[in-house]
């Protein structure tokens, strides 16, 4: 099979405040960055054993405040270092502000065949409380005009438990994504990471997380509310239309082998995993001198195990038992009476030779999965 390839970009015109991956809101680095995951994407051929590519995602920060001749420039380098598949898939994501006609379409003519847009909130007031620069208005109109412009495959993000956030909003925030022409539907629970704007918020006292009763009974309102739009659920935070899962992502979950470029970017081999450092200014300086700085973990058995429970069970397609088996051995043995009691439960069920979540189990999915975990 082939590869997954990302690209992190890590650069923001602003900083938003719930925000714990690696950016900064300053644009002042962007010729330096380009030139060093040029020089990257050369030096790091021989990482995988395969350069044919069947997935392409650039993330973020914000890919879409790249100007054209550096996306191209990219793009490019890409493609002289792998053989993407016909029809792969290549996501870019994209802020609402920057769905303009100009915009999208440098993206179609660079072959970008997915747009993942970052709304989280049609509401103007929630959106000015996390630091966001588009409006409602705005987001909708841009998906609108993406697909006009040809573009069938259209993602957006949302959020649960943005500060303010009241049940009747959020269902009116699902209902305005589900009237658009969206193949694609991610909802994420806020959580406070560390470093962000609004974990120095909670220190203060000054915001706080609904309690876990509240955003439980606001996740099965997504879930039934995305079902009721014709969006299937297939993943604990993914919803999707006509089948257009995010090919990409779901071979993370799978623990299908990938690349990444770009300053904080992952990359996974099938046993070990490695990541580049989180900072753009030490990661061009680095590859001008024909360096890469890295930290590298080696996975053992456990941690293997341990990965093919917690992804396997984050989708529908669950665990394949006959892998477990073959691959895991006394660690799936060790398991099994605490499946039998999440089966009993009915927070998991057993569907031909495949162990997965029920609708229930989606909602004490973590605990299910720590609970699986070989420790």
């Amino acid at each position: 099979m082939g590869i997954g390839v990302y690209v992190h970009v890590p650069f923001c015109r602003s900083k938003c405040f719930y925000c714990g991956f690696y950016s900064v809101a300053a644009m002042g680095w962007k010729e330096e960055y380009v030139g060093a995951v040029e020089r990257e994407i050369a030096a790091r051929g021989e990482y995988l054993p395969t350069r044919e590519a069947e997935t392409l995602y650039f993330g973020g920060g914000t890919p879409s405040c790249l100007e054209r001749e550096e996306l191209e420039r990219i793009v490019e380098a890409l493609g002289r270092g792998y053989a993407f598949v016909e029809g792969a898939e290549r996501t870019i994501e994209v802020n609402p502000e920057d769905l303009t006609e100009e915009k999208l379409a440098v993206f179609r003519e660079l072959g970008f065949n997915r747009l993942s847009v970052g709304v989280q909130s049609f509401s103007d007031e929630r959106l000015g409380q996390v630091n966001r620069w588009h409006t409602g208005r705005q987001a909708a109109e841009g998906v609108r005009r993406a697909a006009a412009m040809g573009f069938d495959n259209i993602g957006v993000d949302l959020m649960i438990g943005l500060p303010g956030q009241t049940e009747d909003e959020l269902e009116r925030d699902l209902e305005t994504a589900g009237g658009l022409p969206v193949a694609h539907l991610s909802v994420y629970m806020l959580s406070i990471d560390a470093g962000t704007v609004f974990e120095k918020m909670v220190e203060r006292g000054e915001f706080r997380l609904e309690d876990e009763e509240v955003t439980a009974a606001r996740y099965a309102l997504v879930c039934r509310r995305a079902a009721e739009m014709g969006f299937e659920h297939y993943e604990v935070s993914n919803f999707a239309r006509g089948g257009r899962h995010s090919q990409h992502n779901a071979a993370y979950w799978q623990g299908r082998p990938y690349v990444g470029f770009g300053p904080s970017a992952h990359s996974y081999d099938g046993r070990s995993r490695q990541w580049n450092t989180a900072n753009v200014r030490r990661y061009a300086e680095a590859l001008e001198r024909g360096e890469l700085l890295f930290e590298r973990e080696a996975l053992s058995d456990k941690d293997l195990y341990n990965e093919f429970v917690m992804t396997g069970l984050r989708t529908k397609w669950g665990i394949d038992t006959g892998e477990a088996e073959r691959r895991f051995g006394r660690l799936w043995e060790q398991a099994q009476g605490r499946v039998e009691s999440y089966v009993s439960s009915g927070d998991v069920e057993r569907v031909g030779g495949r162990l997965r979540l029920t609708e229930a189990g989606w909602l004490v999915s973590d605990m299910v999965m720590a609970d699986l975990f070989a420790v």
